[in-house]
């Protein structure tokens, strides 16, 4: 009777773990000096119909050694993209999304899947 008990219990506590949303992570990486940069981009209807807000938006750019990141908010939530090899440019993927910036010509937003879909960003303030 005991065990069923603090199975129960610990039950209980699992979902009240799992109910509880995290709203920041951290990532230890000792004796590394991180870099953030923020930018504001605006990537017109196309961006809006692939889930970027209507308007300028915020990334958050995070450089940390070897690791480099951008969080970008889609539809809503945000992404966290990790950088990928490109040929030129800064490439990042979360998932079947892709932000790449690739200097000269231009950033862009795309989604890979049922047809492939391209937004072209511009950017509007670095900070």
């Amino acid at each position: 009777m005991r065990s069923m008990a603090a199975i129960a219990g610990a039950v209980l506590i699992l979902r009240m773990v799992v109910a509880v949303p995290a709203e920041n992570l951290t990532v230890r990486l000792p004796g590394v000096a991180v870099t953030q940069i923020h930018a504001s981009f605006a990537c017109g209807a196309e961006g809006v119909a692939m889930g970027l807000p209507a308007g300028p938006f915020t990334v958050e750019y995070l450089n940390a050694g070897e690791n480099h990141l951008a969080v970008l908010p889609v539809h809503g939530q945000a992404l966290i993209f990790t950088n990928v090899i490109s040929g030129s440019g800064a490439r990042y993927a979360a998932g079947r999304y892709i932000w790449w910036d690739a200097g000269a010509r231009g950033v862009t937003l795309s989604v890979e899947g049922d047809g492939h879909q391209q937004a072209n960003c511009h950017l509007v303030k670095k900070q």
